[in-house]
């Protein structure tokens, strides 16, 4: 075939017209080079190329060829003469795209930045620049240019979505529901949009709204698989108002589930796509025993996720010096619970003579907590990727052992979960309920946490390693005293220093008892830092209940701001009893308090969320603040309030367990206990 010559042009890039119109996209590269070769810089052949790389960002990167694709755009910047900045704005914006599908994050960031020296006044390119952002943390910056973006282009239904995003990450939920209201406004067929305000005023508190958008995107779209997922999670009230709804709730998410499993199995392979967008965490705050649903939902998840990708079916173990354990989290960070309480001392502790240890962190999060991490594993993988990039590089890694230390916060680790990658998965107690997944082999828990017959109460095999099932190591930190509002001396402060969804409404009324017999006391609240709207409706249950009982809820209710680590610990040296929550209880909080010599009171449960102040109180010898009733519980606070008024005895209380405090940390046998287990169950499994 003869060579073109410079009269075949027209016919070239009308044929490469029609080919990237019906989609034949390889065809429609050759083509175009060709006209690129008789004319790289003709104006009619560079508009062609910028659709051709609109094209490759459409249809070569959906169909996986996004390495082809980056390849591709960044040849024609090259073509591309530098003057022609309306040409090349747009390549520069789809080289972005591409590279974001990968997870290059940072060169992204450069190829939009380099977008807009060329069109600072590119909307698309402000928008898409905030995206990448947001996946690499930078909420501020990415909040700035999604604000351009609309500054630029009001109706632009996209960036007010991805505005909305960055401001539900910021804990502005309200005005992100605005801007994902106006998205839906703009774009009535906006699904996604219509997804992320669902989800938005679900974090409102709003469940029955959130409920009411999810029916209408599948009442248009029944095919969305996220609103399938959100629809039963929206069905777990996050925090009920009465004691019906909080008894309903079970019943309701049962019937959600069927109406999940009934869709699922009418649609295979597409609810395995949205693994972990949202998650049933809230259900574990009812106090009803949650095993079978949770195991039905369990089933149902990783039979989804093996539609997605098939079981990857480990082959032999690679033969290694050490035992390869790959720990994934999303919640390296300081003052989380899951690194404060389960990581930080197994990491610390482990032999590394026998376990090599690598950490996915599955956030874009960076604080002291992740540096220390970092520097203390063999390997720290950090930042956003896609569930399967996650599971490709799980696949690469071949782990000996996976352990996830909760499921139920974390998207990444809730989808990586429902998939069987090495030959033992464990999941920890960072989320104090059975994961009901079957490809998870045990669950962690304590001797101390866990009550006689705790095994029908869980999926996976239940592991209890010695004491709590964990070793923590107190922080140094300098405290920073409370400036206490001024009280009579004989008034009684019992702290209720919990997140607000913890508390039951059935329970509200104990503290109405406490205080009918307990003389002139307080009890004090904390403000969450997320979902401030949960405290304030707390504060209006136990109000209700206070003025119910005959009593003025002012006299009695107090509510603390949102403190750090340093100002807890000045709160809770001014408090004189720590009263737990009945219906899920707190460790981390606990621990917290027995440092600082705060009585503990708690109310063992038949659960593990039900146990564990019980448990560290065990672990430190001091058990007379455990009961086992809600009778018990309201004679306790009663009994203590009164002992609070002759200080010699509140003064004792706290040095003895000030002295006991340190017989909570540096429980090294749990993870020695931890180490024999993984290393007898894989030498079964070798054999």
């Amino acid at each position: 075939m003869s060579a073109p010559t410079s009269a075949d042009l027209g016919s070239l890039l009308a044929k490469a017209l029609l080919a990237l119109q019906e989609d034949r996209l390889t065809e429609a590269e050759q083509l175009i080079s060709q006209a690129v070769q008789l004319d790289p810089s003709l104006p009619d052949t560079l508009r062609v190329l910028g659709l051709f790389s609109n094209s490759l960002g459409d249809g070569l990167a959906a169909g996986g060829e996004l390495h082809a694709a980056v390849l591709s755009y960044q040849q024609a910047l090259h073509l591309i003469p530098i003057h022609a900045d309306s040409d090349r704005a747009p390549v520069h914006n789809n080289l972005g795209n591409s590279l974001q599908r990968l997870g290059r994050f940072e060169e992204a960031i450069a190829a939009y930045s380099e977008g807009l020296k060329e069109q600072p006044d590119h909307a698309q390119l402000h928008s898409n620049l905030g995206g990448a952002l947001l996946s690499l943390g930078q909420l501020t910056a990415a909040a700035e240019h999604q604000a351009r973006a609309i500054a630029l282009q009001p109706d632009f239904a996209e960036a007010h979505n991805n505005l909305g995003v960055v401001l539900i990450e910021q804990n502005k939920v309200d005005a992100a529901v605005g801007h994902l209201a106006r998205a839906v406004q703009l774009k009535p067929d906006y699904t996604e949009g219509w997804n992320n305000l669902a989800s938005a005023l679900r974090r409102q508190g709003k469940t029955h709204e959130a409920e009411a958008v999810y029916r209408h995107i599948l009442a248009s779209s029944p095919d969305s698989a996220h609103s399938r997922l959100g629809l039963l999670v929206a069905a777990t009230t996050m925090m009920p108002a009465t004691v019906a709804d909080s008894a309903a709730a079970s019943t309701k998410f049962t019937a959600a589930l069927d109406e999940l499993a009934a869709w699922h199995s009418g649609h295979p392979g597409m609810l395995g796509t949205v693994l972990g967008t949202a998650q049933p965490f809230h259900l574990a705050y009812r106090p009803s025993d949650l095993t079978s649903v949770l195991k039905r939902y369990g089933e149902l998840m990783c039979n989804a996720a093996s539609q997605v990708l098939p079981a990857a079916r480990p082959g032999p173990r690679a033969v290694r010096d050490r035992i390869r354990l790959i720990i994934v989290s999303g919640h390296i960070s300081e003052m989380h619970p899951v690194w404060e309480i389960i990581l930080h001392g197994l990491i610390a502790a482990i032999d590394r003579n026998q376990f090599e240890i690598i950490v996915y962190h599955t956030s874009s999060h960076a604080d002291e907590a992740t540096q220390w991490a970092a520097a203390h594993v063999d390997r720290f993988v950090s930042g956003k990727r896609t569930i399967t990039a996650w599971r490709d590089n799980l696949q690469h890694d071949q782990p000996d052992v996976i352990f996830y230390p909760e499921i139920g916060m974390d998207p990444v680790a809730c989808a990586l979960a429902a998939h069987r990658v090495a030959p033992l998965q464990v999941a920890g107690w960072g989320h104090p309920v059975t994961t009901g997944y079957p490809t998870l082999d045990w669950f962690l828990s304590g001797e101390l946490l866990e009550a006689e017959s705790a095994e029908q109460h869980y999926q996976e095999k239940l592991l209890r390693l010695p004491g709590t099932g964990v070793c923590t190591a107190w922080p140094s930190f300098e405290v920073e005293p409370w400036d206490a509002p001024a009280a009579p001396p004989d008034v009684v402060r019992f702290s209720l220093c919990h997140q607000p969804i913890k508390f039951e409404p059935a329970d509200d009324v104990l503290l109405t008892h406490i205080a009918r017999e307990a003389g002139p006391c307080e009890f004090w609240l904390s403000t969450p830092r997320n979902l401030p709207w949960a405290g304030k409706l707390l504060y209006q249950r136990l109000a209700a209940a206070f003025r119910s009982a005959g009593l003025v809820p002012e006299q009695y209710l107090r509510t603390a701001p949102w403190l750090t680590t340093a100002q807890f610990a000045g709160f809770l040296d001014k408090m004189d009893v720590y009263l737990d929550c009945p219906a899920f209880s707190g460790y981390s909080t606990a621990w917290h308090a027995v440092h600082r010599g705060l009585p503990i009171i708690t109310c063992e449960g038949p659960f593990l969320r039900q146990r564990l102040a019980a448990g560290l109180l065990r672990q430190i010898g001091i058990t007379d603040g455990i009961t086992t009733s809600k009778e018990e519980y309201v004679a306790r606070a009663v009994e203590w309030a009164r002992e609070c008024r002759a200080s010699d005895r509140l003064r004792w209380r706290r040095e003895r367990l000030q002295l006991a405090a340190a017989k909570a940390d540096g429980n090294r046998a749990a993870v020695e206990a931890f180490e024999r287990a993984m290393l007898e169950q894989l030498a079964r499994t070798s054999v």
